[in-house]
């Protein structure tokens, strides 16, 4: 474990902690968050941002609670906050905020986001971010894959419904399709991608990434300029 990892779990706690497992493979999610995410479209065509907002299970919530509340008052202040939100903004950045997009099977780079923004509210901490793309992502003719996922598996982002992905001041021709993957489709897929490998292409270290493989997702397709 690196330094800077051991100084991010002092500052966090059970916070960093949680955030910082992309280090380690896990079995199954230990932290859960209910997620919706908003699809930004831009004036001259292009994709403007990705909004994400991030529910946190009341389990988890309380261990915040527990590493943030300062002047031990039971809550968390709007300083703690701040604080909280910073302390996820560091800790998650190696691994791209969680956040997928790609297009026509290329992933896109996305801008880190300026802050992330964190609410209490009954007994569940909320988080809201927008990222920008690093650089141009053009919409027409294209199909895009958005999701959110963590490759270990310690957090579990849950869209339940395809309103949780919300296309914003998107041209009126793109269509949104929503796909929960089956675990043996998605396994076949997996396969199948693997034989197309360049040389110069890896996999992941156990040979299937299962996690972005079985991600929830949306796959939005715009036609192009007729």
């Amino acid at each position: 474990m690196s330094h800077l990892t051991v100084r991010r779990l002092a500052r966090g706690g059970l916070l960093a902690a949680a955030l910082l497992a992309p280090a380690t493979a896990f079995a199954h999610p230990h932290v859960f968050a209910e997620a919706k995410m908003e699809i930004v479209g831009a004036p001259d065509g292009t994709l403007a941002a990705v909004r994400n907002i991030w529910r946190m299970d009341e389990l988890f919530s309380s261990s915040v609670v527990v590493d943030f509340d300062k002047n031990a008052n039971g809550r968390l202040d709007d300083d703690e906050l701040v604080e909280v939100g910073e302390t996820v903004r560091e800790s998650i950045a190696e691994w791209n905020f969680y956040t997928l997009v790609e297009s026509d099977g290329q992933e896109k780079k996305m801008g880190a986001p300026d802050e992330i923004r964190t609410l209490w509210e009954n007994g569940q901490l909320l988080m809201f971010f927008e990222m920008k793309p690093a650089e141009a992502v053009p919409l027409a003719g294209h199909k895009l894959v958005f999701s959110a996922f963590d490759e270990s598996y310690f957090v579990a982002f849950d869209f339940a419904a395809e309103t949780d992905f919300q296309l914003v001041s998107m041209p009126a021709s793109c269509t949104r399709a929503f796909v929960v993957p089956d675990e043996d489709e998605a396994a076949k897929d997996w396969m199948n991608s693997v034989a197309t490998l360049g040389p110069d292409q890896t996999l992941p270290d156990d040979g299937i990434n299962y996690s972005q493989a079985l991600a929830t997702r949306a796959e939005v397709a715009c036609p192009a300029a007729g």
